[in-house]
């Protein structure tokens, strides 16, 4: 079958663009694959990584007889199902309002459930520390001045208070932002026929929408439940106070050891690539053995559904919803950054401009702020010329070479951030450039380079689909070259699509913590590790002013993006 299949496939011609559809792509599929290889082979590796290697199994002995270990595991499960079973019935809620609703202001709350998908975590929860801290929050401190109150009500240290962070942070959010494509092609026909025979909106929702949506639940709750194994730095601030420890913060523990335990790391870290391969089968297995074709060639309905009165009831609903999680934290943000005292907010003359000051007078954090523009930069224009050329050779020179350099593509978003830096930690401690890649910008920005593939291979990949050939035959015909077509023709109609990509992994990079955690040193430190240092040290006056600089200028990039059409993904997601 699968000779017939390579039959299927034009062979790829001699030359340079033979050589970009076969050798190039491939070797950056083993790349990005290459990590996790690596990561696989070393937790049996018993030695450090800078003695001759030695292999066994008292990695996987050591790392599962500790009790610690186990509870992270549980902990890690629970709160991923949690919080993906929760995120799941809000975002669906929300999709369906948007998407196929009437309600006023549709497009603002999807523009902000795009805003909580980029802003970082950790400010958004030092704002949230600040309204929900058991001594001093501002809501438990409200609250307490009502008679019939008695204690505190709310304790974001605990596990609701992780998942609560994170629902309200960004797992609703990209959920809903993953889920109003599949809502938007669905044929409005199919709802209208369910309320003809009699069935309420409710019945209509649970017994066709749903089952009809269970590809795409299923896909998002499967990247929902990965990112959920991938952020760490919630946990890490608020379930460290609390005796919470999950898998991610416990790799990270391991590897901040003297001597460091990488090995137990490593074991830790290849029992979750098991899990994830686990889910992937299964999903595939799934969607193969059912059919949910919601769009036929009989006609195409997507009428909006008039609720009538209760428009306005979901409109106030939605902003509540933002209100609550965007706008809360975020001002709380800003104002925790001039507190004299974080958290106090009834002592005489509460704030101050100290914290700014001192921030913009220590050289550390100009240190960090220019290496996060130069991570950020360099990582966007590596990434645009070297993925519209991967997408390129994909999409116009299909082969076998190709076909599973698509596949490897998808390997960072099915990997959470701190295996793929644990498997790049490994990696370059092997090699003779360790000194080049360990610890430096350079080695930061491969790493971010390989994360960010899915996403820009996807992008220009629609853009090359939405590009009629004939341009390039015509080139060709009037006697230009592969390159010349190429940098004349094809260039300049990617240029949205580049622009788009380019803020977007800018954007991304500016505000990643798990890829570089475990890779970076005090010169090479970016901003996002300069918070999760002040924010773990107790500095948090510090913490929430680096925060709120954050946080704004990744709205406005993000505004940005937004603006020159970002919309375009709604096709391609």
């Amino acid at each position: 079958m699968l000779k017939g299949f390579s039959v299927l496939l034009p062979r790829p011609p001699i030359g340079l663009p033979g050589l970009l559809a076969t050798g190039a792509p491939l070797v950056l599929g083993l790349v990005i694959v290459f990590p996790l290889l690596v990561l696989m082979a070393n937790s049996f590796n018993i030695s450090q990584p800078d003695q001759p290697s030695a292999y066994g199994t008292q990695n996987w002995v050591r790392a599962f007889g500790d009790a610690k270990t186990l509870n992270s595991l549980w902990n890690s499960f629970a709160l991923g199902i949690a919080r993906t079973a929760i995120g799941l019935v809000i975002a669906l809620g929300f999709a369906w309002l948007i998407a196929r609703t009437d309600m006023p202001g549709s497009p603002v709350f999807e523009l902000l459930f795009w805003l909580t998908v980029f802003l970082p975590s950790l400010p958004l929860t030092l704002g949230w520390i600040l309204l929900l801290d058991p001594s001093y929050g501002l809501v438990n401190s409200t609250l307490q001045k009502l008679p019939f109150v008695q204690g505190n009500l709310f304790n974001v240290y605990s596990f609701w208070g992780i998942v609560w962070v994170h629902l309200a942070s960004h797992t609703v959010g990209i959920m809903a932002v993953l889920l109003l494509p599949a809502f938007r092609r669905l044929d409005a026909s199919l709802e209208e026929a369910s309320r003809i025979a009699g069935a309420s909106q409710l019945t209509t929702i649970v017994r066709v929408l749903v089952p009809l949506f269970a590809p795409a639940v299923l896909a998002v709750a499967v990247l929902a439940f990965v990112r959920s194994l991938e952020t760490f730095e919630v946990e890490l601030l608020l379930g460290i106070p609390a005796g919470i420890y999950v898998y991610a913060t416990r790799i990270y523990d391991l590897t901040r050891d003297e001597p460091p335990r990488f090995g137990e790391a490593t074991a830790l870290a290849f029992i979750f690539l098991l899990v994830l391969l686990t889910l992937g089968v299964l999903y595939q297995w799934y969607v193969r053995r059912k059919t949910f074709t919601t769009v036929t060639g009989r006609g195409y309905s997507s009428n909006r559904l008039p609720l009538g009165r209760w428009k306005w009831v979901a409109t106030g609903g939605s902003l509540l919803y933002f209100g609550v999680t965007l706008a809360g934290p975020l001002i709380l943000l800003v104002s925790g950054s001039f507190m004299r005292r974080y958290g106090y907010f009834d002592i005489p003359n509460p704030y101050t401009l100290r914290h700014w000051q001192n921030l913009f007078g220590d050289p550390v954090f100009w240190v960090s702020l220019r290496n996060s523009l130069v991570i950020a930069s360099a990582v966007t224009l590596v990434v645009i010329p070297l993925y519209s050329t991967v997408a390129y050779a994909i999409v116009r020179r299909p082969s076998r070479a190709t076909l599973a350099t698509d596949i490897f593509m998808w390997v960072p978003w099915a990997v959470p951030g701190i295996l793929l830096s644990l498997g790049m930690l490994w990696l370059f401690l092997a090699t003779p450039l360790r000194t080049l890649l360990y610890g430096s910008l350079f080695g930061i920005i491969v790493a971010m380079v390989l994360k960010d593939s899915p996403l820009a291979t996807l992008f220009f990949k629609a853009a090359y689909y939405q590009i009629g050939k004939e341009l390039e035959e015509s080139s060709h015909m009037s006697g230009a070259g592969w390159f010349h077509t190429y940098l004349r023709i094809l260039v300049p109609m990617l240029v949205p699509t580049a622009m788009t990509i380019g803020l977007l992994v800018f954007l991304s990079s500016i505000r990643d913590i798990s890829t570089p955690v475990l890779l970076y040193s005090a010169d090479s430190r970016p901003l996002s590790l300069l918070l999760l240092e002040y924010s773990f040290g107790r500095e948090l006056e510090r913490a929430t002013a680096v925060g709120a600089l954050m946080s704004g200028f990744v709205l406005l990039v993000a505004v940005a993006a937004r603006y020159l059409g970002f919309r375009a993904s709604h096709d391609h997601v």
